[in-house]
């Protein structure tokens, strides 16, 4: 059963995803295109009421769920890794800070807009994921080997 902060983060995620084509199933929303599925994920951290937004593309070319989960994703990332200042996503994150909810909600919404979506376009396609692979290191865990292959990524 979700937290009652999981469920804030997800009321105040639902509504600029829904508008942009995304569907929800509990803390995750996906969206298909004829190559892929992207998925954006609220985890909750084990240590504590703070959260994680995971991203990720499941290409399916190389598979058959129709709904992915984030941890399947051939492509991941967390939103912290693509913003240039991870400490204020941590702040909105992380249910012990003081911040208030309308704050919290704004911020993490715009977070999503400006940083998250964009990456998740990006990787939609072969040439942005190719690119995105490429500059990771050669053994990333949030990469698999299967979508090297697929974009012609060397793994060395």
């Amino acid at each position: 059963m979700a937290s009652d902060q999981n469920k804030l983060l997800q009321v105040a995620l639902s509504q600029c995803l829904k508008e942009r084509g995304f569907r929800k199933t509990g803390p995750t929303w996906r969206r298909a295109s004829t190559d892929c599925v992207s998925v954006l994920n609220i985890q909750g951290s084990q240590w504590g009421p703070s959260f994680y937004i995971n991203l990720g593309v499941y290409f399916t070319a190389l598979g058959t769920e129709p709904n992915p989960n984030e941890y399947d994703c051939h492509i991941r990332c967390r939103l912290a890794d693509l913003l240039p200042q991870q400490e204020r996503l941590a702040q909105i994150l992380d249910f012990e800070k003081e911040v208030s909810l309308s704050v919290r909600s704004r911020e993490l919404e715009a977070a999503v807009i400006q940083y998250a979506l964009p990456w998740l376009e990006r990787c939609s396609s072969r040439s942005g994921a190719a690119t995105f692979v490429a500059s990771l290191p050669a053994r990333s865990p949030w990469v698999t080997e299967a979508v090297r292959t697929f974009l012609k990524v060397p793994s060395v």
